[in-house]
């Protein structure tokens, strides 16, 4: 499908697209769709204000009367629950049709984010609600990623707290003392990124154990003890903590908030990496914006965004939408139970850019984490 036939399509038109496309729109990421977003990604802002201003003097503006929502990831994630959540409340606060909501793709949402990237034109019709793990993907260079996540509009954003514990050495019964750290992780761009790069800069030897993406699996790797360490993310990360603390586990570090330099306040007994590091200074410090980004890539549950180049005015429908639905008694109860942070614009704004790392952040992130691993950046 060209974009030229996207940008043709009428609302309920792509509602029906959204909701048959499922896990099959992995193939349609690449070729000439792929070719053409990258495109629009190319597009100056020259031309954005150009067609602003058209629309303005007489033009047709995109309207959101059929507004819909892609979800990146399966049915079952974390993120499409929160779109559930949030789909009545948005198509109240806009004043439209139902938000037609799509789960696309795999539980990293990074198949997903590419269907975005790759079928979705600028017109404010669609948004992406996409999870942290798709962005900890780019900034790690993982060759399946064919979006940047640097050119996404925020409208929201729904943060959660991040902790690595870790066994007492003097609990670890045969083991030797300077033995590594054996990390429970999922994959080398995973949200343990955050963890074993953390602990580089803290002068650790650690190493990860691959393949434990689910919480319950590190648990279980754990008790078995094939793992020494446990990055806790995602939602009732608190309650966990003082749970796993209780049972003999040791925090070492938070991964802080806006751009883990200040503790956590849900977790404010817990220092923040750059805490330790000016107590332990040096350990390669040009890593450190890497940790900031990758740190609050682990933290982001789920974000909505739009495209590059959505109109302005548009951009502010959905801002002002979803600042609306969260106040919602549903949202606040869904926030307060899962003990997440929902930010609204501008807010959001700056959280989701401490993960938009500059090219040499990426550089040297990419770098390191090729050098510690099989991994082969992009």
């Amino acid at each position: 499908m060209t974009s030229g036939m996207n940008r043709g399509m009428s609302g309920l038109d792509r509602r029906s697209l959204l909701r048959g496309m499922g896990a099959a729109c992995a193939g349609l990421v690449a070729g000439t769709a792929l070719d053409e977003a990258r495109a629009h990604g190319a597009v100056s802002h020259a031309l954005l204000q150009s067609n602003t201003a058209g629309a303005h003097a007489g033009g047709t503006m995109p309207t959101l009367n059929e507004p819909a929502m892609m979800v990146a990831g399966p049915s079952t994630s974390p993120a499409a629950s929160l779109a559930r959540m949030l789909a009545p409340l948005l198509s109240d606060a806009l004043h439209s049709r139902p938000v037609a909501v799509s789960a696309i793709g795999g539980r990293d949402g990074v198949t997903g984010a590419n269907a975005f990237e790759a079928l979705t034109n600028p017109d404010g019709a669609t948004a992406l609600l996409v999870p942290g793990a798709a962005c900890m993907a780019w900034l790690a260079g993982d060759p399946r990623v064919h979006f940047d996540a640097g050119r996404w509009v925020p409208a929201l954003t729904d943060f959660g707290s991040g902790a690595l514990l870790a066994r007492s050495r003097d609990r670890a019964a045969g083991r030797v003392a300077d033995a590594p750290l054996r990390v429970a992780a999922s994959t080398a761009a995973g949200p343990e990124l955050a963890a074993l790069l953390g602990l580089s800069l803290l002068g650790i030897h650690a190493v990860p154990v691959f393949g434990l993406a689910e919480y319950e699996d590190a648990m279980a790797a754990f008790a078995a003890r094939r793992v020494d360490a446990i990055l806790l993310t995602g939602s009732n990360v608190p309650d966990r903590v003082q749970a796993l603390a209780a049972a003999g586990l040791r925090p070492i570090f938070s991964l802080g908030v806006d751009g883990g330099g200040e503790r956590d306040p849900a977790l404010a007994a817990l220092p923040s990496l750059p805490e330790l590091r000016r107590a332990a200074p040096g350990s390669e410090p040009g890593l450190l914006e890497a940790w900031n980004a990758t740190a609050a890539a682990a933290r982001l549950h789920a974000a909505v965004v739009l495209p590059q180049l959505t109109p302005a005015a548009l951009v502010a429908q959905w801002r002002g939408a979803c600042r609306t639905a969260i106040l919602a008694p549903a949202a606040a109860g869904a926030r307060n139970a899962e003990q997440l942070t929902l930010l609204p614009a501008p807010d959001c704004v700056a959280a989701l850019a401490t993960m938009v790392a500059d090219e040499n952040t990426l550089l040297a992130l990419r770098r390191w984490l090729a050098s510690r691993t099989d991994w082969r950046p992009a």
